[in-house]
């Protein structure tokens, strides 16, 4: 089975995350993000992006709690632009680039240096305002807002295969 959608997980390196998934309300989205924080591991960095109130901030929440992170700890970076969590031997950095003006403020905030550390996975809302910064290979997870309030989520895992700067 697709780790995604259900079934076993196996060796997170050779995990394809790659679907389109319905999300019928908050603890949808939350399952997928635990699914997709269970398949992560340091060094990933997942690229989220949809309009404002699509369900980034709890994705992330679910990521939290699939990497065995207390997901009440999970808020909105959006004023402090990066908070930490998670004590253990792998972390979860969660960036908001919803304010910033360029990808130099990304770079400022230390990403180069958090990405080469390879001690945390990194979730990145609003991706576009700061595409030329972030490497190429990443999950990139799309949210649309449907007909009364669905949400798909698009994954792509480009981990492997790479990406193109600033795609």
């Amino acid at each position: 089975m697709h780790p995604i959608l259900g079934g076993r997980m196996g060796d997170a390196s050779m995990i394809d995350l790659s679907a389109s998934v319905e999300l019928a309300d908050v603890t949808a989205t939350e399952a997928l993000g635990a699914r997709i924080g269970r398949a992560l591991r340091a060094g990933d960095l997942v690229a989220l992006d949809g309009p404002l109130g699509s369900g980034k901030t709890c994705l992330v929440r679910g990521i939290a709690q699939g990497m065995g992170i207390d997901p009440a700890l999970v808020t909105s970076p959006s004023f402090i632009l990066m908070q930490r969590y998670g004590e253990g031997p792998i972390g979860l950095v969660h960036m908001d680039a919803w304010r910033m003006r360029s990808e130099q403020e990304l770079v400022d905030l230390g990403l180069d240096e958090i990405m080469a550390a390879r001690r945390d996975v990194v979730a990145v809302e609003w991706p576009n305002k700061v595409a030329s910064a972030l490497p190429t290979r990443l999950v990139r997870i799309t949210i649309a807002i449907g007909t009364q309030d669905t949400r798909t989520a698009r994954v792509d895992d480009q981990r492997e295969r790479g990406g193109v700067r600033g795609d």
